[in-house]
């Protein structure tokens, strides 16, 4: 029986974060990165006062809250996309504050596009995924071999004030979208990221 997912909930500070982190048994927050992939190598140091910085917002299994369906719904129009998210990036998975288009709550960290937003390089950039197929960091992933079937990826990152990505505002899409973002689409995307990243900083 597989293990479910871990949450940063629970854990009483950074150094137990921290602990939790250094488990050899427990490998769910790490991701495998390539040579030439923008993926920034993982810190334990910095995940865990992200994580810390995350659980302070207490909105993780929080219910579902207007503020950001509406967001996630008119993304959804914007960019003709079926699903829209709002991923907050958990210890060993990733939990979705506003989902639209997707009968989910959750996803194992492992298998997340979110996950690799987190830990770009560039991190005010949008990581966008024309073909998940064509794309060796995600053409063997269970959510492009398996359902859902992902093929277009699109995520800004969700910026904290403290300085940390939390997550990704993201759209999705089961066909490829060979024509990526424009730069003013990209742009939109962010202020979609930015309206839910102050929708969770009000809610405080």
């Amino acid at each position: 029986m597989s293990e479910s997912p871990r949450s940063v909930l629970g854990f009483g500070d950074l150094h137990d974060i921290r602990e939790a982190l250094l488990d050899s048994s427990r490998n769910d927050w790490k991701l495998e990165i390539s040579e030439e992939d923008t993926t920034k190598p993982q810190d334990v140091d910095e995940e865990a006062f992200r994580l810390m910085v995350l659980q302070s917002y207490n909105i993780l299994e929080t219910r579902q809250e207007p503020e950001f369906d509406s967001i996630t719904a008119e993304a959804k129009e914007v960019f003709k996309c079926p699903i829209a998210v709002v991923s907050l990036v958990d210890m060993g998975r990733q939990w979705f504050k506003s989902i639209q288009g997707l009968d989910a709550d959750q996803t194992p960290r492992s298998c997340a596009f979110c996950a690799h937003v987190v830990q770009r390089k560039e991190t005010s950039g949008v990581m966008v995924i024309e073909d998940a197929t064509k794309d060796p960091r995600f053409a063997e992933n269970p959510l492009v071999v398996g359902g859902p079937k992902i093929r277009y990826y699109a995520g800004a990152p969700l910026k904290s004030p403290e300085g940390v990505i939390l997550g990704s505002f993201c759209v999705i899409d089961f066909e490829p979208h060979p024509e990526g973002l424009t730069t003013e689409q990209k742009q939109r995307l962010h202020m979609f990221a930015s309206e839910a990243v102050y929708a969770m900083i009000t809610r405080l």
